[in-house]
């Protein structure tokens, strides 16, 4: 879990955004309509943590339902995170979690909507949709119970996701699969997602201590690889892991969209911001 002195600090930042928000009320971005925040535009159904001042009393009782007002112009925006729960993401699991949280909340105190939703093979499980600093709780309890298991395919599981309109989206995963993340970038933005991808990758992955003869272990399919691991095997991994890191920087790229690495195997609260400030994500 984030401490309360980072939360305090996370207070003062707001998720940035190119374009403008697209539905809901009573958030902090700017709609894509015009109009002063005074012009009425439509009613929506009350949902805990929305800001009880929009609530119309005059419909509530007509109809025996809370209903908001929206406005034209200040309007909420949809926030999803995507977050990878494959097995592959073990080791990198509390980093992840906590990248998840640190999202959600600046999303929740800046106004928008929420939804988390888990990537997972046997079937992608969803959060409740969220509003408000209070459903931060909310958050945490649902997170407390996900953990990465299973196999992963990145593409199917995006494109298995649902109800995903215009907004925000945060990808968050460690970017292993065949295909890499192409695919799945391409078809959250044909699908109205403005999207911004964290890589977390542990320590091992980033800086391995191997000495002899070794046998490594697939976390996802367990299979095994016998691994002489001397100057040479070590040498080519790097080189390796720096065209993988550098394909996935390329792609997210030539897509416009924010990219960072997250080192597992370092403090999490003293790099995030610093992190997500340098890819623009803030």
């Amino acid at each position: 879990m984030l401490s309360d002195a980072f939360l305090s600090r996370l207070d003062t930042l707001q998720l940035a955004m190119k374009g403008r928000a697209s539905g809901g009320a009573g958030g902090t971005r700017r709609s894509r309509q015009t109009g002063s925040s005074a012009e009425f535009s439509d009613y929506r159904e009350y949902i805990p943590g929305d800001d009880i001042r929009r609530i119309d009393w005059n419909a509530m009782a007509r109809f025996d339902k809370i209903f908001l007002k929206l406005f034209m112009e200040e309007q909420e925006s949809a926030v999803t995170v995507l977050l990878d729960g494959s097995a592959s993401m073990g080791e990198k699991w509390d980093s992840a979690r906590k990248a998840a949280e640190a999202v959600s909340y600046l999303a929740l105190t800046g106004g928008d909507r929420l939804r988390l939703i888990l990537l997972q093979e046997e079937g992608n499980r969803v959060s409740p949709r969220l509003s408000g600093r209070q459903a931060f709780a909310r958050l945490e309890q649902f997170l407390d119970t996900c953990a990465p298991r299973g196999a992963g395919n990145l593409t199917e599981e995006v494109f298995r996701a649902e109800g995903l309109g215009k907004g925000l989206c945060f990808l968050i995963s460690d970017c292993y699969g065949e295909g890499g993340i192409a695919t799945a970038l391409d078809n959250l933005r044909y699908r109205g997602q403005e999207c911004a991808v964290i890589q977390p990758l542990s320590a091992f992955e980033l800086r391995p201590e191997l000495d002899g003869a070794l046998r490594l272990t697939d976390s996802e399919t367990g299979e095994t690889v016998d691994l002489l691991a001397d100057r040479e095997a070590l040498e080519s991994y790097r080189r390796a892991l720096e065209a993988f890191l550098r394909e996935v920087r390329e792609t997210c790229f030539r897509r416009e969209t924010p990219y960072a690495l997250l080192d597992a195997g370092k403090d999490f609260e003293e790099q995030w911001i610093p992190m997500i400030s340098a890819a623009g994500m803030i």
